[in-house]
């Protein structure tokens, strides 16, 4: 599908284009979503660029990701999608600036494409030209990653009180807390990917060139390079607080297993000397005068109670248990 954006009293107007029909003159923005082979031809004609294919843009080559060729800039860059799902996806989408006009090409419907869409059709923002569409989509990419992150650690923030919360009598599932931490990390992974991408596309478009941005274009483009910056150290920190969150639980886990083991070795020792005071009357010898002692069965009873309880209280004494 593909949809041309025109500027019109300082927001911009949706037009789809069928494939075969002429590009809306003044359009600052084409976005192409899931092209056919027959739409990359369409574009490749009535722009006069060499749109990149589906293979292209899983290239991870820098060369293959930011070049520019024809006067026009060629940036690709990995956005997570579907990050409200259980199977979040990073997926690469495609930035073309070309003669003050933006081509994005994706086979994906990140949510800030749909939420930049909607604001730029509802109310008035720079969106003059290409550049200005640029700068705000990463504005909206960018704070999109802020709450998946803002997310991952209130997520965390709780596994950490759940986790460490002593008075909380009810066994704790550990399952579901090593996948609640997986689920963290790889966001948060995914998260530090894109910002990565991100800002070597930032810094890629800012470059010195030929053509001038607007100091709206300008100021957008020097926010987002503070901001991925900011939230880059900031995903970092929050990786190493999954981490300390999955060495704790594996460490809570390791000591209930201990606890178990424990309990077993203690049992087995309590009835070690009972066990050896039965073994020995129950030798077959033939001068062993208990045997015919009246009292001599309840006095071997008596023994094994007594040798248990005081290897129990032994252990007690000790703190061993």
């Amino acid at each position: 599908m593909i949809t041309a954006y025109v500027p019109a009293n300082g927001m911009l107007k949706a037009a789809e284009v069928a494939a075969g029909a002429p590009i809306p003159e003044g359009a600052v923005w084409i976005d192409v979503l899931s092209p056919s082979d027959d739409d990359l031809a369409f574009l490749d004609k009535a722009l006069g660029l060499d749109v990149p294919t589906e293979e292209d843009m899983l290239e991870i080559e820098m060369s293959s990701r930011l070049y520019h060729e024809d006067n026009a800039a060629y940036m690709t860059a990995t956005m997570i999608t579907q990050a409200d799902t259980p199977n979040p996806l990073s997926v690469p989408v495609t930035f073309v600036l070309a003669g003050h006009r933006l081509i994005t090409l994706r086979y994906a419907e990140p949510l800030p494409f749909r939420l930049y869409a909607a604001q730029a059709q509802r109310h008035v923002m720079p969106c003059s030209t290409g550049e200005d569409v640029l700068a705000g989509l990463l504005d909206a990419i960018v704070d999109r990653i802020a709450d998946i992150l803002e997310r991952v650690q209130g997520d965390i923030e709780t596994l950490s009180r759940e986790i460490f919360d002593h008075e909380r009598r009810a066994r704790k599932d550990y399952n579901a807390i090593l996948a609640r931490v997986g689920r963290g990390y790889a966001l948060t992974s995914q998260a530090r990917e894109s910002l990565v991408s991100f800002g070597r596309l930032v810094s890629f478009v800012a470059r010195p060139t030929e053509t001038k941005f607007s100091k709206t274009a300008e100021r957008g483009f020097k926010t987002i390079t503070r901001d991925v910056t900011a939230l880059s150290d900031h995903a970092s920190f929050l990786a190493n607080n999954i981490n300390f969150v999955l060495d704790a639980t594996l460490g809570l886990i390791s000591n209930e297993q201990n606890n178990v083991i424990k309990i077993f070795s203690v049992v087995a020792a309590v009835f070690l000397p009972p066990t050896l005071i039965a073994s020995s009357y129950g030798m077959n010898f033939e001068i062993m005068p208990e045997l015919h002692w009246t009292y001599g069965y309840p006095v071997a009873l008596g023994l094994m109670v007594l040798s248990a309880a005081a290897t129990y209280f032994f252990f007690k004494f000790r703190g061993w248990l």
